[in-house]
């Protein structure tokens, strides 16, 4: 198990592979995979990595990590315990551990249980796998019976909720004008400054958070700006209506701007299931076997499993690795860690296969 942990994570280590740019890391991955000799791995038509043990679909087990990685490449190193580089925590290092994992697994469950793996494409971004992946199945009329997402959340974290999102643009105009008497006209700069000051307070009473992924406006010198435009990032709790939360915040920005208009970019609800869902309980009792105490959370962020839970909400997100380094250039990962990581995916897999 060791030896290929190794191969893979540092094969996929070097090939950098931000978000639309995951070819060098899935042909390198189908390569490894494919030599071991388990299953039938291919790339499907938009790009992700399938592996499949096994056949039929009543007990089907979708193992669904991503491949691709935020932008920002880092040295890549291995020194016989830590694995430094991008993506070694989110998500390269748990789709590493879920990948040996399932396979072993499958040599114990044999053909009556079927194990796949996804290596998904595009998740830092708007999910074109997963996207593509739900709506094959959907067409096909066939749907796994359990899913495991891989996402770090330490080697006993048990992700059982995600919060939504909504990304929404705001293009704000002024009348333009000259910078030196800023009084004779509007900016629009400043018109989604003031915007923007009043949404953060809105967030308080909406319990939500919004962030700011960019802002950019402004022309040359001595010109007061004529447009502007900003990029928000809006978190749902789970225990919040996303059409509430849009609606409320459209019309606080209709009530409170003339000059500013929002514009709908994506949406992606929030995701919680219960502790005693199947694979829930197959993923603790799995951490629990492996000497660990299990600690079932929610998780901030979103992730694929709020598309996937389309498909089944049968599903739990898993992996190991530290959750606060993801996205950070300090992202690491040790042996110990995926080991421990695929043994509990094995571990999942062969109890849920056992129980249902």
């Amino acid at each position: 198990m060791r030896k290929l942990l190794e191969e893979l994570m540092l094969e996929l280590l070097k090939a950098y592979s931000p978000t639309g740019y995951e070819e060098k890391a899935v042909k390198r991955y189908v390569e490894i995979v494919g030599s071991i000799g388990i299953g039938r791995v291919y790339v499907d038509e938009v790009g992700n990595a399938i592996v499949d043990c096994g056949e039929g679909n009543s007990r089907w087990v979708l193992l669904a990590g991503h491949i691709d990685t935020v932008p920002g490449e880092l040295p890549v190193s291995y020194d016989g315990n830590i694995f430094k580089g991008r993506g070694a925590v989110d998500a390269k290092g748990p789709l590493v551990a879920m990948t040996v994992g399932a396979l072993e697994a499958s040599r114990h469950v044999g053909s009556g249980c079927r194990v796949t793996v996804a290596a998904l494409v595009g998740e830092e971004g708007r999910s074109p796998g997963a996207r593509a992946l739900i709506n094959d199945m959907i067409n096909k009329g066939v749907r796994p019976s359990a899913i495991i997402v891989g996402e770090p959340s330490g080697c006993d974290g048990v992700v059982i909720g995600y919060r939504g999102s909504i990304k929404l643009r705001l293009k704000c105009v002024g009348s333009g004008g000259h910078s030196s008497d800023p009084n004779r006209g509007v900016s629009a700069i400043e018109e989604l400054i003031n915007l923007w000051l009043g949404m953060k307070s809105l967030s308080t009473s909406l319990q939500v958070s919004i962030g700011m992924n960019y802002i950019r406006g402004g022309e040359a010198f001595s010109v007061i700006p004529r447009e502007c435009e900003a990029l928000l990032d809006i978190r749902i709790p789970v225990d919040q209506g996303l059409p509430m939360i849009r609606s409320k915040i459209i019309e606080y920005i209709s009530s409170s701007s003339s000059r500013c208009v929002p514009e709908m970019v994506e949406e992606t609800p929030p995701v919680k299931v219960s502790v005693n869902t199947p694979i829930v309980r197959a993923l603790i009792r799995s951490i629990i076997r492996n000497g660990l105490r299990p600690i079932p959370s929610i998780k901030l962020g979103t992730s694929d499993m709020n598309l996937l839970v389309n498909l089944t909400n049968n599903i739990v997100s898993y992996g190991p690795g530290k959750p606060e380094l993801s996205h950070t250039d300090y992202e690491e990962i040790s042996i110990n860690e995926l080991e421990l990581g695929a043994k509990v995916y094995r571990d999942a897999v062969i109890e849920y296969c056992s129980i249902t």
